[in-house]
């Protein structure tokens, strides 16, 4: 299992990986979360095993929430050398991955839908 600050990667079986966020109270996404979620990627490009990532919350309720407000400045400064934001490259890697299409967690609880 590799512990990064707000995110966990455990080994399920040989070929699936569980990647739990975890950011009390309702899981904001800010710089510092863009960042990680950037090393989670990272780290399950560079395994030759995975073939099944799923992404799960460790704060009840909640799975990936909107942005966290305190972060704005530090969010929108973070770019790639061209001016794409930095937010950009684990969305695009994550949805271009060779793998089945995303499916909702099976958290229990009341679901809080962002967006």
């Amino acid at each position: 299992m590799t512990q990064h600050s707000m995110s966990k990667i455990e080994t399920v079986a040989p070929k699936i990986r569980r990647v739990t966020f975890t950011n009390p109270p309702v899981n904001v996404v800010g710089a510092d979360t863009v960042v990680q979620l950037i090393d989670v990627v990272d780290e399950l490009s560079r395994d030759e095993q995975v073939q099944v990532v799923v992404f799960d919350s460790g704060t009840p309720g909640y799975f990936f929430n909107h942005a966290d407000l305190g972060q704005v400045p530090e969010l929108l400064a973070l770019n790639a050398a061209d001016g794409t934001p930095t937010w950009v490259e684990p969305v695009t890697r994550l949805t271009s991955a060779p793998v089945s299409p995303p499916r909702r967690s099976r958290a229990p609880g009341p679901r809080r839908a962002t967006g």
